[in-house]
């Protein structure tokens, strides 16, 4: 076994012992041979980006550890290498890195951004906080480019972050209650005299019904409904962001939409005594109006 092979071995069993308190069992040559391929096999996908061998196998497991798999083939075979090679190198402030990122990613996260801002304003600043949060991160807790496992694709992940810093942008601009955003974004048609008279004779008891079932859902419901409806936030961005499926996402809002158009129908009927029908009718138009802004946040495909 050649010197530097067995350094690399030494510093992965030292890790391990460090993260699972014990060593793996495999014998010293076998590991010192997985390890070597798989550094080998991270540089072969970024060969302008060097990293020194002993950094890597430390980060590496790191993740080996948080993979929970039973051998250290199995656990190698789980991640991929290339991914984590580069956030390494970028979370070390490696400039051939970060260069590398900025040529092979930056263009996705922007897209992804402006999946969730249409208006492309926050674009450029949502870029900025994205990177300090990425490579440099807080004191406490470091860049953030840390937490990727490994165990999915770095594009996605970091899409999944950009979308979220998107989302975010967007909410701290905003100043008015979610309520009141959901009432303006109602544009009353001129033939549809019962949703007129009640914003105009009613609109604080509509206002108090929304903001009361609103209060009602969970912070993730509210969530959701903000970033669909308000943010402008697409079915893919939002499956991406709680890495679920498109329709996983489109169920839910279909079920927020209906709780809480069920807890305004009722809070409606109690306060304004309205039948049943009158408050029907008006919440049918008060939701294909919704949808109507909303596709006019998606404007022309």
């Amino acid at each position: 076994m050649t010197a530097p092979a067995c350094r690399l071995t030494e510093v992965f069993l030292q890790q391990q012992a460090r993260e699972q308190g014990a060593a793996r069992g495999e014998e010293h040559d076998a590991l010192s041979g997985l390890l070597e391929r798989a550094v080998a096999s991270a540089r072969a996908a970024w060969p302008e980006i060097d990293v020194p061998a002993e950094a890597f196998v430390r980060w590496l497991s790191e993740r080996i550890a948080a993979a929970n798999v039973e051998t250290l083939e199995r656990a190698l075979g789980t991640l991929r290498l290339g991914d984590l090679y580069l956030a390494c190198a970028c979370a070390r402030g490696d400039r051939a890195a970060l260069a590398a990122f900025e040529r092979s990613y930056v263009p996705d996260l922007i897209a992804a951004i402006q999946h969730v801002d249409r208006s492309g304003s926050h674009a450029d600043d949502v870029l900025q906080v994205l990177r300090q949060k990425l490579f440099v991160g807080e004191p406490s807790t470091g860049p953030k480019i840390r937490e990727y496992g490994g165990r999915g694709e770095l594009r996605r992940w970091l899409r999944a972050v950009a979308v979220r810093g998107g989302i975010d942008a967007l909410r701290a601009a905003r100043e008015i209650p979610v309520e009141d955003e959901l009432l303006d974004a109602i544009e009353v048609p001129a033939d549809h005299p019962e949703l007129l008279h009640l914003k105009r004779t009613s609109l604080a008891e509509l206002k108090l019904a929304l903001r009361d079932a609103l209060g009602a859902l969970s912070a993730r419901e509210r969530t959701l409904l903000q970033q669909y409806y308000l943010d402008g936030a697409h079915l893919e961005a939002l499956a991406a962001l709680y890495r679920v499926t498109p329709s996983a996402v489109s169920r839910s809002l279909a079920k927020t939409r209906a709780t809480l158009m069920g807890r305004v129908r009722n809070a409606l009927m109690a306060r304004l005594r309205l039948s049943g029908r009158e408050v029907d009718n008006i919440l049918v138009l008060v939701q294909s109006q919704l949808e109507l802004s909303r596709s006019m946040l998606d404007g022309p495909s």
